[in-house]
């Protein structure tokens, strides 16, 4: 098996332990480089948790620029916006520079302009890319059978996906090749079957997104885990 995996008893404790990575990789850059660390969030219910923990953290937040892998079409303050959800669990707790956060123009109508315009701001590589998964095994919105996982020149695309709200931007497997480290969040038994296309299939990824992310860091509670 590919990658490197840290499987946890409990979705409480997958998050402290995806904090915690977090926040290492942050400090072990701060203490080599004087430059930006850019840091991509994920959505989800776990990657929720690791930020509200991560606020509470003493790290060298004017040095983070944080990015998404993917965003719904909806207003900024919408309940189903990634963006609202770290806004609220980190952004607004660790009172980060606005400045600082990069955030998907999801609302915007012209959705194909709105991947255009993250595509151009986005940074070449990822020193950090958080990602979660799907039971469909889809990650960001990468979902099976989507012409976007056949992408190798755009970065950032504008989809339509089975779950709702459907319109979505989501950045593209090269975006995921040229990141410097993936960490990857699954928490539920639900995962369990996308865990293990992951890890132990030769499936396409084209069928299972998840296979993208074998040779990531991952992060599981034992249900996960299978």
């Amino acid at each position: 098996m590919s990658g490197r995996r840290s499987v946890q008893p409990d979705a409480e404790a997958v998050a402290r332990d995806a904090a915690e990575a977090i926040a290492q990789a942050i400090l072990a850059a701060a203490a080599v480089a004087a430059k930006p660390f850019h840091l991509a969030l994920a959505g989800g219910t776990t990657p929720k948790r690791a930020y509200e923990l991560l606020a509470a953290r003493p790290l060298p937040w004017p040095r983070v620029q944080f990015w998404f892998g993917d965003e719904r079409c909806v207003a900024p303050d919408h309940p189903d916006s990634n963006y609202a959800m770290a806004r609220s669990a980190l952004f607004e707790r660790a009172f980060l520079p606005a400045a600082n956060v990069h955030r998907m123009r999801g609302e915007l109508l012209d959705r194909e302009a709105a991947a255009r315009e993250y595509e151009a701001a986005l940074p070449p590589k990822l020193d950090l890319l958080l990602l979660g998964i799907g039971p469909d095994g889809h990650t960001a919105s990468l979902f099976p059978g989507s012409n976007a996982l056949r992408e190798k020149a755009r970065r950032v695309v504008a989809v339509t996906g089975p779950k709702p709200p459907p319109n979505r931007l989501t950045i593209t497997p090269p975006v995921i090749a040229a990141a410097a480290r993936v960490l990857v969040v699954a928490t539920g038994a639900e995962k369990a079957t996308a865990v293990r296309c992951a890890f132990e299939s030769d499936t396409d990824p084209i069928e299972c997104p998840a296979r993208l992310l074998r040779d990531a860091e991952w992060h599981l509670d034992r249900a996960a885990a299978g």
